[in-house]
């Protein structure tokens, strides 16, 4: 297994990851409408290319497949937000989340906090940042493609031993 940046190649493999872990991840806390909107409208082509074009977007292979993907952006000169980490649900649990994480740390310069937002309820997405040094920070309700969520922010600082954890 390894990981390398994404490529316009990885855009079709990117898109049935996002696809395959949302309906898997989601079902029960995000109605299937509103996932579809969501990933119709973020994971397009042409929004997937900006992302590779303009974030920093990374992807996992393993036997030549591509099984996950990650980005994040920088939101100040010292800090960072995970926009994004997905396995497919059949390769989860399998370090495929850690490497994606450790390879994100990788190329992060400056980079003292890392957050991620993730819905409360996702407990898989939870239980995994929770261990990889994340802590809760705030909850707050958001509009998401006409349903009303409860999303958590966690927040990362990079301490050494924290990153020991990944």
């Amino acid at each position: 297994m390894f990981c390398r940046r994404a490529v316009k190649e990885d855009i079709d493999d990117i898109r049935d990851i996002a696809v395959q872990s949302w309906h898997d991840t989601y079902e029960g806390l995000i109605p299937r409408e509103s996932q579809d909107k969501y990933l119709d409208k973020y994971y397009s082509k042409e929004r997937l290319q900006e992302r590779i074009d303009k974030n920093h977007m990374f992807v996992c292979e393993k036997a030549g497949r591509v099984i996950g993907f990650a980005s994040f952006f920088y939101e100040t000169v010292d800090s960072a937000e995970v926009e994004a980490i997905y396995v497919l649900p059949g390769a989860q649990r399998e370090g495929v989340g850690s490497a994606l994480m450790r390879h994100l740390w990788s190329h992060m310069q400056n980079v003292r906090e890392l957050y991620i937002d993730i819905e409360s309820g996702n407990e898989k997405a939870e239980n995994f940042y929770m261990l990889s040094g994340f802590e809760f920070q705030t909850e707050f309700e958001e509009d998401f493609e006409g349903h009303r969520l409860k999303t958590k922010r966690l927040r990362m600082k990079a301490e050494d031993e924290k990153l020991h954890r990944l």
